[in-house]
């Protein structure tokens, strides 16, 4: 039969008093201003390079803009192209030019400077609508 002894008071409390300290000397001191100075660097670096990503990015989105809007465009001009080139639009010119109608069509000729206003009791008269407040009054309580 064995027995075991207790280990002595003195190398448990050894033992639990070990802690992990940092050398308070100048070594120390600086390797953990070169730590801070090196992790504020890259802290500014990549902030600088968030911020430029995102401003590549918004131009991107202005040039997209921009890519829509001229296509846009360049579709009604396309549209405008073929109606001109079209056979309608080459016979309504021709007509407009020469003065000339087709069959069974009438022609009215205006000179320039013959157009006559249109005359004051022609023209329709239109009672403007009451204010909105008016409105509103006589829809709720039957004025």
């Amino acid at each position: 039969m064995t027995v075991e002894a207790a280990a002595p008071p003195s190398a448990a409390r050894k033992r639990v008093e070990r802690r992990l300290r940092l050398p308070a000397s100048r070594g120390g001191l600086t390797w953990l201003a070169v730590l801070v100075i090196v992790g504020a660097f890259l802290a500014v670096q990549l902030g600088r390079q968030i911020y430029v990503n995102w401003e590549i990015s918004r131009q991107a989105d202005e040039v997209r803009a921009q890519i829509a809007a001229v296509a846009a465009q360049n579709d009604a001009l396309q549209r405008e192209l073929d109606y001109l080139r079209s056979r309608a639009f080459v016979s309504q010119e021709a007509r407009r030019l020469t003065d000339v109608g087709a069959a069974g069509e009438q022609a009215l000729i205006i000179p320039p400077g013959a157009e006559a206003a249109v005359p004051a009791d022609a023209v329709p008269r239109t009672k403007a609508p009451p204010p909105l407040l008016e409105q509103w009054l006589d829809l709720f309580f039957g004025r």
